[in-house]
């Protein structure tokens, strides 16, 4: 039963990347968004990942998204952002 469950969701986002030849990826490099990725890859969606890169992201996680991007032939577009310039995320208050 869990195994036809996975089939569904396969054919599911083969339908969606069916209708949607071209996509946007939030890409951290983890686990769903890498395979989102390859899915897109490998049902002919023309994908762009985005990786935000902040001051809570190691160095290696965005080599590692870029490394696994460059494997299935895409350039991921990386967008910096000094989320420590937010006074909200910049206090780290109790209410966070």
């Amino acid at each position: 039963m869990a195994e036809l469950a996975l089939e569904q969701k396969k054919e599911t986002l083969k339908q969606f990347f069916k209708e949607n030849k071209k996509a946007a990826l939030a890409f951290s490099g983890g686990v769903d968004s890498a395979y989102l990725l390859y899915a897109a890859k490998e049902n002919g969606c023309e994908i762009y990942p985005y990786f935000v890169k902040t001051a809570f992201q190691p160095q290696f996680e965005l080599d590692d998204a870029q490394r696994l991007a460059s494997q299935l032939g895409v350039t991921v577009k990386i967008i910096e952002y000094d989320i420590l310039s937010e006074s909200k995320v910049a206090s780290n208050d109790k209410e966070r």
